[in-house]
Formats: C-alpha cells, sequence, structure tokens
C-alpha cells in the first residue's frame, strides 16, 4: 500500500461519510468536505504529522454562487501534499479561522478577506492588508468589473488599445551616443 493509499484509508476510516477522499495523483491527496468539518480534519492530520501549512487559496465559482477555500499541508515524514477543499455560499457564509490549528493561515484568511470578501470567524485582524483605501467590490471576485475600475481610477476607456500599441523607443543600448 502506498502512502497515499495509507492516508486516503486512514482519512476515511475517522471521517467517514462525512469527506469525500480521492488520490488525485503520486504524493497528492484531496479531502473534500463540508465546512464543519475542516477544523477537525486540519487538527487530525496536523496530528498524524502534516506540521507544514503550505497555502491558503479561494476560487470563486460565480456561476454556482460559491467560493472554494483549499487548504495544502504538506508532511516531510510522507513526502505527500494533503488539499482540503470546501465551499462556502458567496455572499452569505463565513468559514472559521484556522490561525488555532495553522498560525501560517494568518496572512492567507487576510489576504482571501480582503481579494474575496471571505469572513473569517474568529480572526483577530481583519483589517487592510495589501490594499490601500479600497472601496467597492474585493478584486478577485470575478464580478469585479477591470475596465470600470482602470476607466475611473486611470482615465484609459480603450485598454486594449492602451496596452498593445507599440511606442517605439530609440535605442540606448551599449556603445550608443544616445
Amino acid at each position: 500500500m502506498t502512502q497515499e493509499e495509507k492516508i486516503k484509508k486512514d482519512i476515511e476510516t475517522t471521517f467517514g461519510e462525512l469527506v469525500n477522499v480521492n488520490i488525485q495523483r503520486e504524493k497528492r491527496v484531496r479531502v473534500n468536505a463540508p465546512k464543519n468539518m475542516v477544523l477537525p480534519i486540519l487538527a487530525y492530520l496536523k496530528q498524524r504529522g502534516f506540521h507544514q501549512f503550505t497555502l491558503l487559496t479561494c476560487v470563486d465559482w460565480i456561476n454556482d454562487g460559491e467560493f472554494e477555500l483549499v487548504y495544502n499541508l504538506y508532511s516531510l515524514s510522507y513526502n505527500v501534499h494533503v488539499l482540503i477543499s470546501t465551499r462556502i455560499k458567496r455572499d452569505t457564509e463565513t468559514m472559521p479561522t484556522a490561525i488555532n490549528v495553522y498560525e501560517m493561515a494568518f496572512d492567507y484568511e487576510r489576504e482571501i478577506h480582503e481579494m474575496f470578501g471571505v469572513v473569517f470567524e474568529g480572526h483577530p485582524r481583519l483589517d487592510e492588508f495589501l490594499l490601500e483605501d479600497w472601496k467597492g467590490i474585493p478584486p478577485m471576485r470575478k464580478d469585479f468589473d477591470t475596465r470600470k475600475y482602470v476607466e475611473e481610477k486611470f482615465g484609459v476607456k480603450d485598454l486594449t488599445k492602451e496596452l498593445f500599441t507599440r511606442k517605439e523607443q530609440p535605442y540606448r543600448g551599449p556603445g550608443s551616443n544616445g
């Protein structure tokens, strides 16, 4: 039995029908879980040697009206990544903070809050992190209108023309006199 198969079996035995566990490929196991199971799974895996919290990311599934949060863990002992995935409603649900299990979640949760608008309950500091004086819809949501923002902020109406019009510059390489 491979490490991935052992980890899969261990998670399925512990959490049963509440989770869906797949081996995505060599050295990668994915767990799809309801929101209320994420923290217990994180704590369980940390006790089992998954001490590296490598990433927390968010995907906007606008057509489904949901965000997908994906927690990435790694074990040096097993040399395996485990991804724990959950979906929450875009505009009404919150997610409990994971910083009591993994301190490394602190800045990831702040970033996702600022860029997507996800509220992490119990997080002590969901204030401005990357964007200064941002107003309006979080910029990583799929319903954020980039063209409108660029026009309002920079006065550029045709972004394509501005970005892709070649502006000739004189050559100023080594040995040039200009």
